[in-house]
């Protein structure tokens, strides 16, 4: 039996309602009600309930497109078909400049959490590579003068089906991007990893809920432990809790009896038969409603990545 869904409620001023739950099943399909990902759920909890306030609706968004608007903030799902999503740098341009549009014409022009999944995302060699295409392609989209002080916490997870989905929460106002003393910015990394540098941050900071971008054991830029699954675990674990405590010093620093409460945590592992044992280790070191799901980390020497989102509580 599978735990309940874990629940986020966004910073609003309004009563809290249902903004969007999010599913995740390998063969993912349209839903009036969830939005719905392409990713096997392995253990933990079946689903996500992001909550906003001033009364949530569906909306009307066309082939490829569901929307969830709730006050403040609104949710969607982007999905490009398989055979637009071959070549993957133009498939994430056209993705990214169809997005930003979108916010902006629904005055939603502030995006504030993005996930990116896709097919073989380490398929290709070198600068072919399908996750150096997509890094291309979303630069070429996104690049303004300064745009790196405005990125989105961001994900990118390999899927095994075909195809390509954006899922985005944007918001009226921007949030503030965190970066992370123990990592270089994905922004700024070397040019061994891709024609042009990952275009997110480690996160963003909504009021007193931080985003969690998607993290992995990398220290500085390079990979630690290759290979080594529970390793790797306890080095992301470390990562996250070098981010908290950064985020902590730098905006709730008059709060010294602060902690951060995990509202929703998702633990994505490239090898399912260790899907127990590193959520087992998972939930030792971090506690909070935890999703374990099956997916391809973006470098091949990597083997888990985990992504949250915690509140800051006054104790």
């Amino acid at each position: 039996m599978r735990s309940p869904p874990a629940q986020v409620t966004l910073p609003s001023a309004g009563p809290a309602a249902l903004l969007a739950r999010l599913e995740f099943q390998r063969e993912a399909a349209a839903d009036g009600e969830a939005l719905r990902f392409p990713l096997q759920l392995l253990g933990g909890h079946a689903a996500e309930d992001w909550l906003g306030g001033g009364g949530a609706e569906i909306l009307p968004g066309g082939p490829g497109l569901q929307l969830r608007r709730s006050g403040d903030y609104l949710f969607g799902l982007l999905s490009v078909p398989a055979a637009q999503s071959v070549d993957m740098e133009r498939a994430a341009f056209l993705a990214y400049g169809h997005l930003l549009r979108l916010l902006q014409e629904r005055g939603y022009p502030h995006p504030l959490r993005i996930w990116n999944y896709f097919h073989e995302v380490t398929g290709g060699d070198g600068d072919d590579e399908r996750y150096r295409r997509f890094c291309v392609g979303r630069h070429e989209a996104i690049a303004a003068p300064g745009f790196e002080s405005r990125l989105p916490a961001a994900t990118v997870i390999g899927t095994f089906v075909p195809g390509l989905q954006l899922g985005f929460l944007a918001g009226k106002r921007p949030g503030i991007p965190v970066e992370n003393p123990r990592q270089v910015s994905a922004y700024h990394y070397p040019r061994e990893y891709s024609p042009r540098a990952p275009s997110f941050a480690r996160a963003t900071l909504l009021d007193r809920l931080l985003l969690v971008s998607g993290t992995a054991s990398v220290v500085g830029h390079a990979t630690q432990h290759p290979y080594d699954a529970p390793a790797q675990l306890r080095e992301t674990v470390d990562n996250i809790g070098a981010l908290l405590a950064h985020a902590r010093q730098q905006h709730f620093a008059e709060e010294p009896a602060l902690r951060w409460q995990p509202r929703a945590l998702r633990l994505y592992v490239r090898d399912a038969a260790q899907a127990a044992a590193l959520q087992a280790q998972a939930e030792a070191l971090l506690g909070g409603p935890l999703m374990v799901l099956h997916g391809e980390i973006c470098r091949r020497d990597l083997e888990v990545e985990i992504e949250g989102v915690f509140e800051a509580i006054s104790r």
